[in-house]
């Protein structure tokens, strides 16, 4: 009866430890095995963060889930505003004697605002580290799929007179009212975000990025860490973002971005 006790209390207390350490944590020894620095390395993360590229900004979040010490696979999602390489923000720079606002800024030439929705997979390589407080990692990754543009018309306050009064109207471009459109002293500003938001069209695409990372806090349980690197985005026709410069169908940028998270 003891010896059966005894083999019931083991196998517990093999199953509570295999049950704390699954899908939380692989622990190293304190001191180094196998050339590597001692610490923790953690099974999977949930991050988020913000990019700032050399075509636009915007914001991302990713799974990711450890395979083995030196490699990661990665589920990704983003979120990108994209602009012409020629947009330049400008603001009427006539004086009209009337009660509205300042003028707003606004892109002259633009016809449409641009975004992209990305959804991605890819590989994260440790290609160094440093046994510090919290550790320190530099790592190699990758990631590509398909991504959804979506377009949307860029209307401004295009501004009217009719008898001795001048009142503003949002438009959007198109071959009938492109005098106004494109005449600066008739522009009273941007019309906001929100107008145009039911018209927004979809172009279908693929993208790829490659970066280095650096987590300076590869031991703790919060994920701290930038990036840099290169992309590239590539749609089946010109994105029609301006009126007066030549569209193209890709993007590409270098960008660098901040990652915030948890590991478990």
């Amino acid at each position: 009866m003891r010896k059966h006790l005894l083999t019931l209390l083991i196998l517990v207390s093999g199953w509570q430890v295999h049950a704390q350490t699954e899908g939380a944590v692989i622990i190293n020894n304190s001191k180094e095995s196998a050339g590597r620095p001692g610490g923790i390395a953690y099974n999977r993360e949930l991050s988020a963060g913000g990019r700032l590229t050399t075509a636009g900004w915007g914001a991302f979040a990713d799974y990711t889930r450890r395979v083995s010490m030196d490699k990661k696979r990665t589920m990704y999602f983003e979120v990108m505003f994209l602009k012409h390489p020629k947009e330049l923000k400008k603001v009427n720079e006539y004086n009209f004697a009337f009660s509205f606002d300042s003028p707003k800024p606004f892109v002259y030439a633009k016809q449409n605002s641009f975004f992209s929705t990305r959804f991605g997979y890819g590989n994260k390589f440790l290609i160094g580290e440093k046994a510090e407080k919290s550790g320190f990692e530099i790592s190699f990754n990758y990631i590509l799929g398909p991504s959804l543009g979506l377009v949307k018309p860029y209307y401004l306050e295009i501004l009217y007179e009719q008898d001795g009064n001048i009142f503003s109207v949002p438009q959007q471009y198109a071959p009938e009212t492109a005098s106004l459109f494109l005449d600066a002293s008739s522009i009273y500003g941007y019309s906001g975000f929100s107008k145009g938001l039911s018209e927004v069209s979809v172009l279908p695409g693929a993208f790829a990025k490659a970066g280095l990372s650096f987590d300076w806090a590869a031991f703790d349980e919060y994920i701290k860490s930038i990036e840099t690197g290169i992309g590239a985005e590539l749609y089946l026709q010109d994105v029609p973002i301006m009126i007066l410069e030549n569209n193209k169908p890709y993007f590409v940028f270098l960008y660098l971005s901040l990652q915030l998270g948890k590991k478990w």
